[in-house]
């Protein structure tokens, strides 16, 4: 049987916001294994268990700083190296999950995080995707105007729901986050 995506959730902000922060935070969740410590050191793995067959894909860097795009067969496609994981590790988990940074706007090769999305959800098909967009970020800046567009934007993929988290502090969404993996 082939392995089923659930949910993927974007943590979304500008370059160095405290998206991988807010990511880092979910570990207050003791089912991610750290007894509630959310961990400081800046290499993590990236798969955690949620259940028996159940597991999360943790990628705290975005695609944008990464240099990477989501077309073509390149061995920086984004798209591709997510599905890669999955394949590599096919055995770990029947019932796939995500959660990574994304930008909002356009850099490198990478698009802007309504056409990331809209092909993250053509590819992969999740059940759900949720993005929480950081306003304020760590610095206390609220979202961009140009944010609400691309807001308005995500609302016509299918599946896709949209928040806004307060990330001036470095632990209080965690939870919040976190239970978006929660299937109890």
């Amino acid at each position: 049987m082939d392995p089923v995506f659930e949910r993927a959730l974007f943590v979304v902000g500008e370059q160095n916001s405290g998206k991988s922060v807010q990511l880092r935070s979910m570990f207050r969740d003791f089912r991610l294994g750290r007894d509630g410590v959310v961990p400081k050191n800046v290499n993590l793995p990236d798969l955690y268990r949620l259940s028996n067959e159940r597991v999360l894909y943790l990628r705290l860097s975005s695609p944008h700083e990464k240099g990477e795009c989501i077309s073509g067969e390149s061995h920086a496609n984004y798209l591709h190296k997510t599905h890669d994981k999955f394949a590599k590790a096919s055995s770990y988990a029947r019932r796939w999950n995500f959660a990574g940074a994304l930008q909002p706007h356009a850099q490198n090769q990478m698009p802007d995080a309504a056409e990331t999305v809209k092909a993250f959800a053509e590819y992969f098909r999740p059940e759900r995707i949720r993005l929480a967009f950081l306003s304020p970020d760590r610095e206390g800046k609220h979202l961009q105007p140009s944010h609400i567009e691309l807001v308005d934007r995500l609302h016509v993929v299918k599946s896709v729901e949209v928040c806004w988290i307060d990330a001036r502090d470095r632990e209080s969404n965690g939870l919040y986050l976190a239970d978006f993996f929660d299937f109890s």
